[in-house]
């Protein structure tokens, strides 16, 4: 795994605040089976915006033992409460147990 560097879309940018402001540790932009992740939250990838999704490398993922989370452009401009609401509910429930 390498985390690779380069611009963020405003969505990921969005993503990356909440994830800061609840305090919860991620990697962004990581290639994983020779495939890039907009995010990573312990085995969890999270892929940020509007782009169909691919298929070949969401397999190779979900075999590798990792879960898939999607956010579209809309969730995180329009309902970021429900976005926030979400890590609250699947990644810090996790750490606080």
């Amino acid at each position: 795994m390498r985390i690779h560097k380069c611009s963020s879309t405003k969505s990921e940018r969005r993503f990356s605040e909440i994830l800061k402001k609840l305090r919860v540790p991620f990697k962004h932009r990581v290639i994983l089976f020779g495939r890039e992740v907009d995010f990573l939250i312990g085995n969890t990838a999270i892929e940020i915006g509007d782009h169909s999704q691919d298929v070949s490398k969401n397999r190779k993922l979900l075999e590798g033992g990792y879960s898939l989370i999607f956010f579209s452009n809309r969730q995180l401009r329009e309902e970021p409460e429900k976005v926030e609401k979400h890590i609250i509910n699947n990644w810090l429930i996790k750490w606080i147990m």
